[in-house]
């Protein structure tokens, strides 16, 4: 089961802009900018509900179109994750997995994904905080960087790596579907229609009885269009499986991948 999603912050957040923009109306005096609904998030640990952990570090990402974004840190080292989280989750669905992949040397960073979690609204993009996660662990010394998305989030990790400003060298996608994210947003926004400009490795995972993926025929139609020749596939026979719970299956499929694209 994914986790509900967290509206109570979203709601919060902007009940205190308001606040803040009616006593700017009211007077000179300029008021002190408010946090943002992920500066004032717990830490990662508190708020997924896990024991403390030194290891884990709270950060706040900021999008090229100025979305603050919730993050948390796992481990540090030069071989990056980026981890892209399901529809109505946010970034305590990877936690026991992003603990994992530190523990074997990977510095790894799960993000709310924005409107979601603890992260700001704003902008018609998803695929636009998947940059600003790449480049922060590019800061913190990240030689290579590859990109995780479950269902929603691997459909934006796949439109995300086609992109040259997301700096990725590989993607894993589990449970892909094509979703339209906004007629507004900059082109490509859809899987398909980034499958051409996708020139970096690919690790595509999909149920063959999963209704809301790409498999099968539809898998290998955006599969053809892919422009990379580095790609694996792996469809599981009558799994019932979705997303992130596709791991427990493929898990060493996906570490081999990962290990082989890290540099």
């Amino acid at each position: 089961m994914e986790p509900l999603p967290r509206r109570g912050a979203a709601i919060l957040c902007c009940a205190v802009l308001t606040v803040a923009f009616a006593g700017a109306c009211g007077g000179d005096d300029v008021p002190p900018a408010s946090l943002s609904s992920a500066d004032q998030a717990p830490e990662p640990e508190e708020r997924c509900g896990f024991g403390p952990d030194d290891t884990i570090e709270k950060v706040v990402l900021t999008t090229s179109d100025g979305v603050e974004l919730a993050a948390a840190r796992f481990g540090t080292g030069p071989r990056g994750l980026v981890l892209v989280h399901q529809l109505g989750s946010d970034l305590c669905g990877w936690f026991p997995q992003a603990r994992r992949w530190a523990g074997e040397g990977y510095q790894v960073i799960a993000f709310d994904q924005r409107c979601d979690g603890l992260s700001e609204c704003g902008g018609p993009e998803p695929a636009t905080d998947v940059p600003a996660a790449t480049a922060e662990l590019r800061r913190n010394g990240a030689k290579t960087v590859q990109v995780i998305g479950a269902s929603r989030g691997a459909a934006i990790a796949l439109v995300a790596a086609a992109r040259p400003e997301t700096d990725a060298d590989a993607v894993v996608s589990l449970s892909a579907h094509d979703p339209r994210f906004s007629a507004a947003a900059t082109a490509p926004i859809t899987p398909l229609e980034a499958a051409p400009s996708l020139k970096v490795p690919l690790l595509f995972a999909c149920a063959d009885d999963d209704p809301s993926a790409f498999c099968g025929d539809s898998a290998k139609e955006f599969l053809g269009a892919v422009a990379t020749d580095d790609k694996k596939v792996i469809e599981l026979p009558d799994s019932g499986l979705h997303g992130w719970d596709m791991l427990g299956s493929i898990e060493s499929d996906v570490d081999g991948f990962l290990a082989a694209h890290a540099g």
